[in-house]
């Protein structure tokens, strides 16, 4: 299974939340699997979620595309910056997370 698999299968059939400000408040007050960041996002974001990241100990994947690319994969007609995975479903995270 690659990356891009893996996330739509997380998007159709576990529990994901859209946004950067969702992704902060929930590396805040939960723990989010793992976090997806689109290739283009902005370098003040990337520090912001990697630095809080890093605190709670939750991988980041760095989606290799943009941010409409990223959308699309998701399903939505719209930019998708960030992508939190709470719960993956039916894929095979370990991908993502870099574990084996």
């Amino acid at each position: 299974m690659d990356a891009e698999t893996a996330i739509r299968l997380s998007v159709k059939s576990g529990r994901t939340v859209l946004g950067t400000r969702r992704a902060l408040h929930l590396l805040r007050v939960g723990s989010p699997r793992v976090i997806i960041l689109a290739g283009n996002t902005q370098s003040e974001v990337v520090e912001r979620i990697s630095s809080l990241a890093s605190i709670n100990q939750v991988p980041i994947h760095h989606y290799r595309s943009n941010s409409w690319d990223l959308g699309q994969l998701c399903g939505r007609p719209h930019m998708v910056t960030t992508l939190t995975v709470l719960e993956p479903g039916d894929a095979d995270i370990s991908i993502l997370t870099g574990a084996d």
